[in-house]
């Protein structure tokens, strides 16, 4: 092995449910919703049509598609059902099944649309290697400007200028970059530049033999915040669904690092970088419990046994470093404030973001469990 190339095995856990999304996007008329056993049954779409067509039902679907523009009021479950087909009779077309967790109303016989997650061959979720290193390079980042406080000041004045620009994406996206640039890549004798997070591998996280069968719950986006109306309400149910890897799931990946490269950064280790991880998610954890703590006390406790978030739903302050660039907490958040309020106007932050901005804490609520969306944990194992 190179002397210079430490691999290990690492484990990582999901100590709350996790949506890594696909990018496919299901409407009603797409998946098969069993309301009496709460589980979703996702189409094998080769198999379904072939389905349809042998029972001479194709016709017919396509005129019940035809006749409800409303596509989230189709049960196409209980068509199948109406027509006499049992379960066992759908297992031909099923691809993979999950478990609706999400608390929906009794007189509501269908689901919204369903964002899918990232799954294997086989039908098994998975967290992909890319997601896993954009989330360690974040780590990096923090951890870099953390221990050089002038580079830090000067990003932080070039953000506030870029928050002022006419075109405030691409003003951002430059300085996301130009951070990227400065911090991640050197520059050899020969003037060549040398990207340093190359000298990190991140494998897939998979399952493998830890799970027995493929599992998958589905969860309703909730908005917990600190504003809650004339009725009082506080967690705000969202008509969107995520196919979620469930709390408890554990996967197996392997990363190996070029010590000689992530050296000149300071790096000695793949712990060191877990570590730096843990303190971004620390810093935006310390922000929210000074506003959500007193309701949501129990979440910021099960979130110790985390170190980092991942996938979507797990906030803005999980995601941008931007605050991060702050010396003041309260100079990041008048800035932040008018960030919002120019990127999401009918959001209403200018009005609603009176403690902390943004003004929502991210939730995967399970029957009467609620938790932080995204929250897993990170171990090295042993060496590959």
């Amino acid at each position: 092995m190179n002397d210079f190339l430490e691999s290990r095995i690492c484990r990582l856990t999901c100590v709350a449910p996790v949506h890594i999304g696909s990018g496919e996007v299901l409407k009603s008329f797409e998946y098969l919703y069993d309301k009496a056993r709460q589980q979703v049954y996702f189409l094998n779409e080769g198999k379904w049509a072939q389905f349809l067509a042998s029972n001479k039902l194709l016709d017919e679907f396509t005129a019940v598609l035809g006749r409800n523009g409303n596509f989230s009021r189709i049960n196409i479950w209980q068509w199948l059902q109406g027509k006499g087909f049992s379960a066992e009779d759908c297992d031909e077309f099923i691809k993979r099944k999950a478990f609706l967790k999400a608390d929906l109303s009794d007189k509501k016989g269908t689901l919204n649309d369903i964002s899918t997650g990232v799954c294997d061959g086989i039908g098994s979720l998975y967290v992909p290697g890319s997601s896993i290193k954009g989330m360690l390079r974040t780590g990096i980042i923090f951890y870099l400007l953390e221990h050089n406080p002038g580079m830090k000041a000067k990003f932080c004045k070039e953000m506030c200028n870029a928050l002022q620009s006419g075109n405030l994406k691409r003003s951002l996206g430059a300085l996301s970059n130009k951070m990227e640039e400065t911090l991640l890549a050197y520059k050899d004798d020969k003037g060549n530049v040398h990207k340093l997070l190359a000298g990190l591998q991140v494998g897939d996280a998979l399952a493998g033999d830890m799970a027995a069968e493929p599992v998958s719950v589905i969860l309703q986006r909730v908005d917990g915040s600190t504003y809650g109306g004339r009725s009082n309400q506080f967690e705000k149910h969202l008509p969107l669904y995520w196919e979620c890897i469930p709390a408890g799931s554990e996967f197996e990946l392997r990363i190996s690092m070029d010590r000689a490269m992530l050296q000149k950064i300071g790096i000695g280790s793949i712990e060191e970088i877990f570590g730096y991880c843990r303190s971004f998610m620390q810093r935006g954890l310390n922000l929210q419990e000074k506003v959500f703590g007193r309701r949501y006390g129990v979440l910021f406790d099960e979130a110790q046994a985390a170190d980092c978030f991942l996938g979507a739903g797990t906030g803005f302050l999980q995601k941008s470093l931007w605050f991060s660039l702050f010396a003041d907490d309260g100079e990041a958040m008048r800035e932040l404030k008018s960030f919002l309020d120019q990127s999401f106007r009918q959001h209403r932050h200018r009005v609603l973001d009176k403690d902390i901005s943004p003004r929502t804490i991210k939730l995967a609520v399970s029957g009467r469990r609620q938790q932080m969306m995204g929250l897993c944990k990170l171990e090295v194992m042993h060496n590959a």
